[in-house]
């Protein structure tokens, strides 16, 4: 097994450390283990939707390490806090979309930012080569 570099590894946990006390301090919403999953599932099924910005509903219940009812109570957190909003499918009115709100868009883009500057720190981050 390759040994990582020491210098890019040592590196890496720093940032990953940093990033974490950013969250603690700025990302409220990701402090209990609920509240992160839910967020960190959203942002990951909006990333590429060309259908628009929208996650499944269904899709955030897979967890085997929380209860649907911890998820259920955090949705219902996030909905008060204006963060999502919810949609009913067009054409299967038992599921739902969760909508991002303009405050849940900005605090993904802080969130992005935070990490972008701290990685910026230590290494050259060159953008995707898109083909």
């Amino acid at each position: 097994m390759r040994q990582p570099d020491s210098f890019n590894h040592n590196a890496l946990m720093q940032i990953i450390c940093q990033l974490h006390d950013w969250e603690n301090q700025h990302l409220e919403l990701a402090h209990s283990q609920a509240g992160r999953y839910l967020y960190l599932n959203i942002v990951k099924q909006l990333q590429g939707k060309a259908e628009g910005p929208s996650a499944l509903l269904k899709g955030i219940y897979y967890n085997k390490d929380l209860s649907e009812r911890a998820l259920r109570y955090k949705l219902r957190e996030f909905e008060n806090q204006g963060l999502i909003a919810f949609e009913a499918s067009t054409t299967d009115k038992r599921s739902k979309r969760i909508l991002p709100t303009d405050s849940l868009v900005q605090t993904m883009a802080d969130h992005a930012s935070a990490f972008d500057q701290l990685l910026g720190k230590e290494f050259l981050v060159l953008p995707k080569n898109k083909a």
